[in-house]
């Protein structure tokens, strides 16, 4: 594992530097490495063992292919392993050719030797590559992550985000299989005698799917030993057997469920990973990020289920490839439309309905995806205690995808994500009504071209942007708004120059802006009385490495680092605060001046261990940045105040160590999958909040900041069924997190706000011929809130206590949801379509949203702090819910 401070930027590069040449150097070809060996009459695989051990090199074989069991003996004094595989081989009707750090086994060929002197001896080979894309046959979709291999060996790789592979190998005759969760393996013959371009479309098993696969091969113990520490991926597929709310997948609830991501509860969108504040979680989309995920504060995902391809979510642990926050990456790709027929497909519901087409332009060539969804509340009107308003709420998004074939080495994708969602307070007439709302809106443009057959590329251009709304009348246009957007282009690069290693590496540019919250007022005289707060604008700039190496059949890993740069320029006004945050100084910026630089080193790497077929060790060390963060005094979606800004000045950059450790194991031929997962984390440049501060209409917002440091530790535990016709997964976490903000709470330590030390979550599926009965549970501590201790009078006017920061506990949040999907056909039918029976919050579990401290007076007059927070809710109204129990039906359909 490795843990490095760096003083200084110059040194703190030659050391990273130093690191990636010298893993590169550190594992030379052994095959001319000298040792004795003296056997008699021992079995092949025995010999083969001991050359393995001696030699400190590696062999590749199929057991079925390679007579184990023949007796060989060998006397070999001072010898080089290249000689002894001569001797031992090459005699026996074995050829071996060396792959990079492997020695690869296979029967003997009679072309493949050549007679010197009397003497047989191997071959030296040239090297070709193969390269191409794996689709699905049916609809044209590329394959994320699906694995081609040399049968009977170690040798193969996997497809990158965009379905394409590149393996090379020695000339000579192979088995070529390609396998993928869900479709049918194909193993053909291959001659390899030149660069081949070979590009596959699978079929979809027509067999019912396993309920949560969650892995990118067939077998479970390829599956322990290609999964990554700190990561999960989900397909569409598996969302289905999960119980959703209110009969629709929920793409970002549905990683609530994992261990290691903490939910707040009902009524938020927030969510928390491994210690980290809900600001600290990137979500992308077609590799634009999303601001605000959620719809109808955080009841629904902002991202319609069947416009999803492929879903990966890093908890720590991150690829270099990625960076920008501080605890995780939800890695979202939207389905590129069917290249073969015109589908369509949709939902409905009695809360949300949604319509789906695609289909090709030209068919193998082009094809588009469209969908639109949109909420159907207007049942839900509801009166308020004042007769003469009501509450209103709604959303709508929609999501489309273009996807052109150019030429046999170019490819080219535009996506275009627009979300909306408003919920009002209706008046006599539109000046009485007020609200919230908040938009959405991302394009990207990627641009995929093969160099070669070892080098492919991506380029990228992408801008993604967020306003939310604070009505005062929605009829004069009165109303508060903050914002951010963004505008980059990035190019990576993937090189294959080997089976052992895969070098990717690539550069990030964009320009972001926010708007910290500025008010809109018709009145021109009171609009030029409100205070105006400086804007921002700012510059980055990333370059990346790394490179994922396949060291021998045991050990592999991924090392690399990543560099980001950030600069804040005008025209902006920047404050400057002395120790008291006070403001001491004021800097009037001009336009395109640069005013605050940072530059860091983020070094990235990731350690596994294959122990046998079924079990694996992993270890990992991550340094993160960030440089954006989200500044809101609540965590409730009514009242929050959404303002991102960036660091600078007095906001320095979040950063993160993360260390992490993982055990794989397969049980029960493993049928069952056992993990587990500890790790330690430590943040600095933490932010809090200086009691009562003051977030709207506040030019001097930084000033209400408080700083300091933070860190977490905990474990998580996981099993895991893939197979059968019952299947699902347990997990348990336990963890915590503790902030340490000069300024707060006496300088001392204090849990977290979302510190909740345990968590449990179920996902259970049974599937019954046309029948899938699922249900989910999730358990978790109580949120750590503080709470006043008691209560005194001044002039007038009662003033509550309070002791320590978040020294008192919420309830324990608890729910269950259940669910049956009753599909109406066969899945060979063209037309398909099924209902879904939901019930969210089966047992009406009252998990509290807010909570509400009123006094109680004792008998000798002394008012009190209702110390029960579960006390009786007619007496003492101290909690509010959001949802009850909440049944729902809807109809799916697919032709």
């Amino acid at each position: 594992m490795l843990a490095l401070k760096f003083r200084g930027n110059k040194n703190g590069f030659l050391i990273i530097i130093f690191i990636f040449l010298f893993i590169n150097l550190s594992f030379p070809q052994n095959i001319e490495n000298k040792i004795t060996l003296k056997v008699k009459d021992k079995a092949l695989g025995e010999i083969i063992n001991m050359i393995s051990d001696l030699g400190k090199v590696n062999f590749s074989y199929s057991p079925s292919l390679i007579p184990l069991d023949k007796k060989i003996t060998i006397k070999a004094k001072n010898k080089t392993v290249r000689e002894i595989c001569d001797e031992i081989f090459t005699k026996n009707g074995i050829d071996y050719m060396v792959v990079e750090k492997q020695i690869v086994l296979k029967p003997h060929k009679k072309e493949d030797v050549q007679t010197t002197e009397g003497k047989q001896t191997q071959k030296e080979k040239a090297k070709y590559t193969i390269s191409g894309y794996i689709k699905d046959k049916s609809t044209g979709e590329i394959l994320i992550g699906a694995t081609v291999y040399i049968k009977g060996t170690t040798l193969g790789n996997n497809t990158n985000a965009y379905g394409f592979y590149s393996l090379t190998l020695p000339e000579g005759s192979y088995k070529l299989a390609f396998s993928f969760i869900g479709y049918k393996n194909i193993v053909r013959d291959l001659e390899l005698k030149s660069n081949q371009k070979i590009s596959t479309d699978m079929e979809v098993e027509k067999i019912e799917m396993k309920a949560v696969e969650i892995n990118v091969n067939n077998k479970p113990e390829e599956e322990i030993k290609e999964h990554q520490a700190s990561n999960m991926k989900l397909s569409p597929k598996t969302l289905t057997q999960m119980p959703g709310f209110v009969g629709e997948v929920d793409i970002i609830k549905s990683l609530q469920a994992v261990p290691g991501i903490k939910s707040y509860g009902d009524g938020s969108a927030l969510f928390y990973v491994r210690g980290g504040n809900s600001d600290q979680n990137f979500i992308l989309l077609d590799e634009a990020p999303i601001y605000n995920p959620s719809h109808l504060f955080g009841f629904f995902s902002a991202f319609a289920p069947d416009a999803i391809k492929d879903i990966e979510a890093y908890k720590g642990d991150f690829p270099a490839s990625y960076g920008g926050r501080l605890s995780s990456v939800i890695d979202i790709k939207s389905k590129d439309g069917n290249m073969k027929k015109l589908c369509a497909g949709g939902s409905i519901g009695l809360f949300t309905s949604n319509l789906s087409f695609e289909g090709p332009f030209k068919k193998d060539r082009s094809s588009f995806y469209m969908s639109l969804r949109k909420s159907n509340l207007e049942w839900l009107v509801i009166p308020l205690t004042n007769n003469d308003k009501n509450l209103k709420f709604g959303f709508t998004d929609f999501n489309t995808k273009l996807n052109f074939r150019i030429g046999n080495n170019d490819r080219l994708f535009l996506t275009i994500y627009g979300g909306k969602d408003e919920y009002s307070i209706l008046g006599s007439s539109e000046i009485n009504t007020y609200g919230i709302s908040w938009e959405n809106s991302l394009f990207t443009i990627r641009w995929n071209h093969i160099f070669n057959d070892k080098l492919f590329s991506n380029t990228t251009l992408y801008s993604s942007h967020y306003y939310y709304y604070l009505y005062l009348s929605k009829g004069l246009k009165d109303y508060w708004n903050s914002s951010i957007g963004n505008f980059n282009i990035k190019t990576d690069f993937t090189f294959y120059p080997n089976p052992s290693n895969t070098i990717k590496t690539g550069i990030d540019i964009g320009s972001n802006n926010s708007n910290p919250g500025n008010i809109n007022l018709s009145d021109i005289a009171l609009k030029n009385q409100a205070p105006l707060v400086p804007k921002y604008n700012s510059r980055e700039s990333d370059f990346y490495i790394s490179n994922d190496h396949e060291i021998s059949k045991k050990f592999s890993l991924r090392y690399g680092f990543r560099i980001p740069m950030w600069q804040d320029y005008g025209e902006t006004t920047v404050y400057y605060y002395n120790v008291n945050y006070q403001v001491m100084d004021t800097q009037l910026v001009d336009s395109k001046t640069a005013y605050s630089t940072f530059v860091n080193i983020e070094p990235r790497i990731n350690i596994t261990y294959s122990i046998n077929k079924i079990s694996s060790l992993k270890a990992g060390y991550s340094r993160t940045t960030q440089f954006l963060q989200l500044l809101s005094n609540s965590t409730s979606p009514f009242t929050t105040l959404e303002v991102w800004v960036p660091s600078g000045p007095t906001i320095k950059p979040q950063k993160a160590d993360q260390f992490s450790l993982g055990y794989f194991q397969g049980l029960f031929k493993s049928k069952l999958i056992f993990s587990v997962e500890p790790f330690y984390k430590m943040f600095y440049n933490q932010i809090d909040y200086k009691d009562h501060a003051n977030m709207l209409f506040n030019p001097l917002l930084e000033g209400e900041l408080r700083f300091g440091k933070a860190w977490s530790y905990g474990t998580e535990f996981m099993f895991r069924k893939m197979e059968g016709k019952f299947s699902g997964w347990v997990g348990y976490t336990y963890s915590r997190t503790f902030k340490q903000i000069k300024g707060i709470n006496n300088d001392e330590k204090y849990p977290a706000f979302y510190d909740r030390p345990h968590d449990v979550c179920l996902n259970l599926s049974y599937n019954i011929r046309r029948w899938i009965l699922s249900a989910g549970w999730i358990y978790a501590t109580g949120c750590a809130v503080s709470t006043p201790t008691g209560f005194y009078y001044y002039n007038g006017y009662s003033v509550p206590v309070y002791g320590e920061k978040n020294n008192d506990r919420l309830p324990d949040y608890h729910r269950l949801d259940l669910s049956v999907t009753y599909n109406i056909n066969k899945p060979v039918r063209k037309y398909q379509h099924s209902f879904v029976f939901t019930i969210y919050n089966a047992y009406g579990r009252a998990n509290p949203f807010s909570v509400n401290f009123n006094k109680l007076m004792t008998d000798n007059g002394k008012f009190v702090v209702p110390t029960n927070l579960n006390g009786d809710y007619k007496t003492v109204p101290t909690i509010i819910s959001v949802s009850g129990v909440i049944p729902s039906i809807s109809y799916n359909f697919k032709f």
